[in-house]
């Protein structure tokens, strides 16, 4: 078995957009996942996470993030991602939030 860490990152804007895509034949853990908001005013986040073209489950729903702060979306917990699922993240402002996700691939 090989393990590889990764990382994503994007500037998030008021389209839903994809972050990271499991490899085939790999499975994910998502060690990490910190979103800042880099705009003048407050911003509302939202993560998404699941198979492509189905129903994705919602890491916290519309998350308020004040000017100049940033919050991690895990809290310590991990998240295991299956092949070709994915991690979206949208944000109410175009490029006023940056997210950065670390990801541990096994395959």
């Amino acid at each position: 078995m090989a393990e590889v860490y990764q990382r994503a990152q994007a500037e998030l804007t008021t389209s839903l957009a994809t972050i990271y895509t499991v490899p085939g034949g790999t499975s994910s853990v998502m060690i990490g996942c910190r979103i800042s908001n880099i705009g003048s005013s407050s911003v509302n986040v939202e993560i998404k996470v699941g198979a492509s073209g189905s129903t994705k489950r919602i890491i916290g729903v519309a998350t308020p993030l004040p000017v100049g702060s940033s919050l991690s979306a895990l809290s310590g917990d991990k998240l295991i991602l299956e092949a070709g699922e994915i991690i979206e993240a949208i944000c109410s402002a175009n490029t006023q939030a940056d997210i950065i996700v670390s990801i541990l691939e096994i395959s």
